[in-house]
């Protein structure tokens, strides 16, 4: 009976200890920290960067800058005990902003308040909307802006509906590797259109929207049926697998390789084949695909990297009679190089297909030249998986 006692006396007491416990910082306080000290003020687009001499306080943790950005938002940024300074980003508009600046204990104790004035400069979304350039193109619109500073955006397309209401039509995503931005919405009909477009950052800031009054040019899908291979004596069309017209055969594995083992006298690089559009065409754009089926093709091997399209109207080894179209390169969304991982940007692009633009021009052509400079590997002859252009039909 003296243990049951004993036991209830214990439980009680264990209850009432746990019940009195209070939850309390893991390191011993230090009280409230000393002030960060001469603070200076580095204003950047969109940005500031905040150098500052850190106290000699054993218990200082890291240091905090506290402000409301332009939409009304209280942000607080922190940089580590160990750095002198700290770096203010997402700025949307170039104004004035007050920033108190902390030193934390590791007990979360903050320091008196170092009260600074910054003035970010117009920032990087502005700067990049003030370059946006739009022109018609086949079957849409041609964009291109500049991202100096290599940041992610999100470009909104946007067109006025018969009610006069603007509605979304199209997301870029661009990436942040590339610095110069070229992309085209498609998909419009060839009517007088009006067009909103803006950006927007990963800090939710929008950029102004800029407006365009614009027709889109008519274009189709050149018929690959009329294709044939012009087979012209200079060209290197002598397949290592099967024939050139493979070329414009759609299918996974219906690819053409150059028989550079066969035929050595022939492979060096440039190297070119001429096909036969069947019929005269105003040419907008092309999509290339890569050989996919390995990853040792996929940006890499005998895969095209810079090459170049040429026009003309009769099938002749003269290159006097050939029109330059355009020169070309062909880029890893990722922005990494030959051999290193794929990303899954990369991987959409080799299912998707590589987009080219020809300049606009009133001239037509019948006979093209697919003129490759230089392979992803180096290689002495080149492969692609499948070609496919479009355009305006010339009666």
């Amino acid at each position: 009976m003296k243990n049951i006692k004993f036991l209830v006396i214990i439980s009680i007491l264990l209850v009432y200890s746990c019940e009195q416990k209070q939850n309390e910082p893991l390191v011993d306080s230090f009280g409230p920290p000393a002030e960060v000290r001469n603070v200076k003020v580095e204003n950047l687009p969109g940005a500031a960067r905040l150098t500052y001499t850190l106290p000699s306080d054993p218990g200082m943790s890291y240091v905090a800058a506290e402000f409301t950005d332009d939409r009304g938002l209280r942000k607080v940024v922190k940089s580590s005990g160990f750095k002198n300074y700290v770096l203010l980003e997402g700025f949307g508009k170039a104004r004035d902003y007050d920033v108190e600046v902390y030193s934390v204990s590791k007990s979360e104790q903050r320091s008196a308040p170092v009260k600074v004035n910054i003035s970010p400069t117009t920032p990087p979304i502005q700067l990049s909307a003030n370059t946006v350039e739009a022109t018609h193109t086949f079957g849409g619109v041609l964009l291109n802006f500049k991202n100096e500073f290599k940041l992610d955006y999100v470009f909104y397309t946007l067109i006025k509906d018969e009610d006069g209401r603007w509605t979304e039509y199209d997301r870029y995503y661009s990436g942040a590797e590339t610095e110069n931005i070229l992309f085209a919405v498609r998909g419009l009909e060839a009517t007088p259109t009006e067009f909103a477009f803006y950006l927007q950052d990963k800090w939710q800031n929008r950029s102004d929207t800029l407006y365009h009054a614009l027709t889109p040019l008519y274009e189709e899908e050149l018929n690959k049926d009329l294709w044939k291979d012009a087979a012209l004596m200079d060209d290197f069309n002598e397949p290592l697998y099967s024939p050139l017209y493979q070329l414009w055969t759609p299918g996974e594995r219906t690819y053409f390789f150059q028989n550079a083992r066969d035929y050595p006298e022939k492979a060096g690089m440039p190297t070119w084949v001429t096909i036969d559009l069947g019929r005269e065409y105003l040419l907008g754009r092309m999509k290339t695909h890569m050989v996919r089926h390995a990853n040792t093709w996929k940006y890499g091997s005998c895969s095209p990297r810079r090459f170049e399209v040429w026009g003309s109207n009769e099938a002749t080894t003269n290159w006097d009679n050939w029109t330059l179209l355009g020169e070309f390169e062909s880029t890893r969304p990722s922005g990494r190089g030959v051999g290193e991982p794929l990303t899954d940007d990369d991987e959409k692009q080799l299912v998707d297909g590589e987009d080219f633009e020809f300049d606009l021009t009133d001239q037509s052509y019948r006979y093209i030249r697919y003129k490759v400079n230089e392979t992803w590997g180096n290689t002495l002859n080149f492969c692609l998986l499948e070609i496919t252009l479009w355009g305006q039909a010339v009666n």
